[in-house]
């Protein structure tokens, strides 16, 4: 009869430490190491219009729609994160460098909020 109790409560604990596994909020890493990857970027002025932007680890950058860079510039652009802030930098076709400077207003498992000189913000969404 014991060994049936004991058995039981083994049973139930496991059931319900699964549960709560389940419910435990992601929390996202630093700023620096979360962008790192391919996310969906949208602006808020202009939400239906997307752009794939990829952030590789050693500092490369791609994007599809050129909304953080821009259409007309070389194929290397550089990135690099310090604290909650994103750098962007490269090369245009006309041999003109530029650096362009986001804060992060919020970094969260699946989305980043980027604010764009208080003008206007873009959301990446984790794809």
């Amino acid at each position: 009869m014991v060994k049936r109790i004991l058995i039981f409560c083994l049973g139930i604990f496991i059931i319900t430490s699964c549960d709560k596994d389940k419910d435990k909020p992601c929390v996202a890493p630093t700023f620096a190491k979360n962008i790192i990857g391919t996310w969906q970027g949208s602006l808020e002025s202009s939400p239906k219009q997307t752009d794939e932007i990829s952030f590789i680890e050693g500092g490369t950058f791609k994007e599809s729609g050129g909304m953080l860079f821009g259409k007309r510039n070389e194929p290397v652009i550089t990135w690099t994160a310090e604290k909650d802030s994103l750098k962007i930098s490269g090369k245009f076709k006309n041999n003109t460098t530029a650096v362009y400077a986001f804060s992060a207003l919020m970094n969260t498992c699946d989305s980043i909020i980027l604010d764009v000189e208080g003008i206007d913000k873009i959301f990446l969404k984790r794809k």
